[in-house]
Parts: structure tokens; C-alpha cells; sequence
């Protein structure tokens, strides 16, 4: 697991990017979105040539926008490795993990709320979520996918993360 930068720092605040994010996806600005991509899209570009990435998955967004920011940054980073598609599964109401607070609880709605649609033949996945805080959704989707293909080596990225390691954002 990856992080570009940090969500907040404890005694700093939130990071520019973590500022960024949290107003870019909050507000589905797509200039403050462009600014972001700005600043991490040579970063994700680097660690696929790095890490000898031969395709890419996406975590889709739990709440539904207008603009989503998985979305922009999937069309903006427009790689040309193969995807491996990640379905957000809906029930009557969603529930996003930034309002769970007890880790088994974002277990359960994580291993729930997603399926792999597509094929997994691929050596080393690359995927990408824009805030990890628990690290359950990303755990549970890799999960999901080298139980399709046990081989696979599944990297993950996050735009920003908690700088205490696995830790409960709640305002992204």
C-alpha cells in the first residue's frame, strides 16, 4: 500500500493534497480536481513503470455524484493498461465506510459492497482509491480479486492516507 501524501498531519492539519481532495470531491469541482491530477498523475505514472504494472482497477465511488472523483481521475490518468473492472453493489442504501467506525464493521460493508467484473489473467494490479483510511475496502477488493487469481500481486494507491497507518478518516 501506497500513499501520495497524507490526509492530515495531527498537528499540522490537513496536507495541500488532503485539502484538496476533501474540496474537490466534496464540491465535484472538477478545476480544484485538475489541480490535483496536476500533482500526483507523473506519481502514478512512475510507481506503474516501477512496479512493472501490467493492469489497473479503479475502487468506484460508494455515494453518488454528478462528478465523480475516481472517475476524473481514471479518464485523466487515461493509461492504456488493461482494466480490471470493480462494481460498487448497491442495496437500498448505501453505506460509505467513512461512516462506520468500528473496524469488523467496515469489514463486513467492504466485502459486501463490491465484485470484480472482469477477468484476472494479469500479474500485478495497481489499484487505486482516493482516501484510505482503514485500509478495509482496498484489503477486501485484493481479496476478491486473488480469489479469482491466487498468483496476482495487487499494489495499492492511495491519493492520501491516515498518517497514523490504518486509521478511520471521516470527513473525505
Amino acid at each position: 500500500m501506497f500513499y501520495i501524501d497524507f490526509y492530515a498531519i495531527e498537528r499540522f492539519g490537513k496536507t495541500k493534497l488532503g485539502t484538496l481532495l476533501h474540496y474537490a470531491k466534496q464540491g465535484q469541482n472538477k478545476f480544484l480536481m485538475q489541480l490535483m491530477m496536476d500533482l500526483i498523475k507523473t506519481k502514478i505514472e512512475i510507481l506503474i513503470k516501477e512496479c512493472k504494472t501490467d493492469c489497473i482497477a479503479f475502487v468506484p465511488p460508494t455515494i453518488k455524484r454528478e462528478v465523480q472523483i475516481m472517475k476524473f481521475i481514471e479518464e485523466k490518468l487515461n493509461s492504456p493498461l488493461p482494466k480490471i473492472k470493480i462494481q460498487k453493489i448497491t442495496g437500498l442504501i448505501p453505506i460509505p465506510q467513512k461512516s462506520l467506525s468500528k473496524l469488523q464493521e467496515r469489514i463486513n460493508n467492504a466485502n459486501h459492497s463490491f465484485s470484480v467484473q472482469s477477468e484476472v489473467s494479469y500479474k500485478k494490479l495497481l489499484l487505486i482509491d482516493d482516501a484510505v483510511g482503514s485500509g478495509t475496502t482496498m484489503n477486501e477488493i485484493a481479496g476478491k480479486i486473488k480469489f479469482l487469481n491466487p498468483n496476482i500481486m495487487v499494489t495499492g494507491l492511495a491519493i492520501v492516507g491516515s498518517f497514523k497507518g490504518f486509521d478511520v478518516i471521516t470527513d473525505v
